[in-house]
């Protein structure tokens, strides 16, 4: 059986977090606001992109606190999800593509076109060891404003500890980059992996790990003469804290609370992820008609897939 399996559809609807996985993504790009910023300063690239990796890491922090470590209903094929930003305006469409693997693309657009956001991710996940899973999210990521500059993101890897047994902890690790093509300019944030602490370790180095969810980030331009890449810029960079450049505040986790909402949308599509049964009746805390409708739309998916 594939891990994805495991964490989603053959996973009691109780020990599931009551939203999908179109839901858990669509809420990384809920601080529009941070693009709208960017697009303001596009003819001052490096604050630009100062603001592009506040939206990023803003992004990586909502997905473990949305789900509280529990893993999200992954969405059937052809299960879409559509949003508006309240506070903006800025609209949302994500739509799984393909089930094994899981895929989906995704588009927001911004308030008066300013920007788009558009692309698609195919998740990977791996047990590393009994009590530790892997994973990542393969695709693109790519970011128009209306005057034709482009920018591309990458996303972090992730590793989840405590599936089996101890405390469970998420981590992300690996490179952060956003390039902005028309001005030559990168950013690159990086992650550590956790180390794991075997008996000895612990004794030698202490108890306490380091800290793995900080990094400094490295904004870059080419410098059209040299062709060389010089850093324009350096900063703090925390999921679980604030995005920092010369004592400026960027993101915070303590910035006041943006959300997506479908109040006001004229037509939902049936196959919406907030129409799921199961994830309507888990919301309602009926665990038994949770699990009842979730077995359900699983052999409907099964049945849909003998036919293909």
């Amino acid at each position: 059986m594939k891990i994805l399996d495991i964490l989603n559809f053959s996973r009691p609807a109780r020990l599931t977090s009551p939203l999908s996985v179109h839901q858990c993504v669509g809420n990384e790009s809920v601080r529009t606001d941070l693009l709208e910023k960017a697009y303001q300063l596009r003819n001052d690239p490096i604050e630009s992109m100062k603001y592009l990796l506040a939206f990023a890491v803003s992004g990586i922090h909502q997905g473990p606190v949305m789900c509280r470590s529990r893993a999200p209903f992954n969405p059937i094929l052809g299960e879409t999800y559509q949003a508006v930003n309240e506070k903006d305006g800025s609209k949302l469409y994500l739509e799984q593509t393909e089930h094994h693997p899981p895929t989906f693309n995704f588009s927001l657009v911004g308030p008066n076109k300013h920007f788009e956001y558009n692309g698609f991710g195919t998740i990977n996940a791996h047990l590393d060891t009994i009590n530790i899973i892997k994973g990542e999210r393969v695709g693109k990521n790519l970011l128009k404003f209306d005057d034709g500059s482009l920018y591309t993101f990458t996303t972090l890897k992730t590793r989840i500890n405590g599936i089996v047994m101890g405390d469970r902890v998420y981590n992300y690790y690996g490179d952060l980059i956003i390039k902005d093509y028309k001005h030559k300019v990168e950013c690159i944030m990086t992650l550590s992996d956790e180390v794991q602490q075997g008996m000895l370790s612990k004794m030698w180095y202490g108890k306490t790990n380091p800290e793995y969810d900080e990094s400094i980030a490295i904004i870059k331009q080419v410098n059209p003469q040299t062709k060389e890449k010089e850093i324009k810029a350096k900063g703090y960079a925390s999921w679980l804290g604030q995005v920092i450049f010369d004592d400026k505040i960027y993101w915070s986790i303590f910035d006041p609370e943006q959300k997506w909402t479908q109040t006001g949308i004229d037509f939902i599509l049936p196959s919406d992820s907030t129409k799921r049964e199961d994830l309507i009746s888990l919301v309602k805390g009926d665990l038994d008609e949770a699990q009842k409708n979730k077995e359900k739309l699983e052999q409907l998916q099964r049945d849909d897939q003998k036919k293909r």
